[in-house]
């Protein structure tokens, strides 16, 4: 697989980073080929939200219009989360929040483009980030973000966990603090906890 990042770790990345701003996350996403996490409910104090996870590699993401001109699943949120996972870096994950009128209004500019040109019929893709040309007409409202950072993917092999833990070449086991930063990472992705982890270290010279 090398450095490609499913989606599922993409909308893992998403949780952990939402769970490190303090609120609490619960799946919501349901039926059949619907991903898990791909819809969710945030709670933070008094605050509970419920929101779409896009993931995307190029950029653009797509809601399906209904014929009363609500959308599938746009319409039922109250926030967007487009976790885009850029090819030129496909270790880190650019995670954006944005309110759920300002994706509407990207996609209701979008459909009228369409229908100025007789082609309601076509899916709907917009970009944060602005495209040319008609059929994206819509794209370009990253700037009306409600947050945006840039996380790290989730590593595919434990060797990848520890070259990030310890850069510079750096001997982690003259460093207490980073040994217990790679045995939670581990103990993370093995499902046990970090007390039944052991590493053992060998430096070539």
């Amino acid at each position: 697989m090398g450095d490609w990042i499913e989606d599922s770790e993409v909308r893992a990345a998403v949780v952990r980073l939402l769970e490190a701003k303090g609120y609490d996350v619960e799946n919501t996403a349901s039926g059949s080929g619907v991903p898990r996490f791909s819809r969710i409910k945030i709670a933070k104090g008094s605050e509970t939200l419920s929101c779409a996870v896009k993931v995307t590699t190029g950029g653009r993401i797509s809601f399906t219009r209904a014929a009363n001109g609500s959308y599938h699943v746009l319409s039922d949120v109250d926030r967007v989360i487009h976790a885009h996972r850029p090819e030129e870096e496909p270790t880190k994950i650019v995670v954006t929040m944005f309110d759920k009128d300002t994706v509407v209004a990207a996609f209701e500019a979008n459909h009228a483009a369409k229908a100025a040109h007789g082609m309601e019929h076509i899916p709907s893709w917009v970009n944060p980030e602005f495209e040319d040309g008609w059929r994206f007409t819509g794209s370009g409202f990253g700037e009306k973000a409600l947050w945006s950072e840039t996380v790290l993917a989730p590593a595919d092999k434990q060797e990848r966990e520890v070259s990030e833990a310890f850069p510079d070449n750096r001997d982690p086991s003259n460093d207490a603090s980073f040994m217990e930063t790679i045995k939670a990472r581990l103990a993370e992705r093995m499902g046990v906890s970090a007390d039944k982890i052991e590493i053992e270290i060998k430096v070539r010279v």
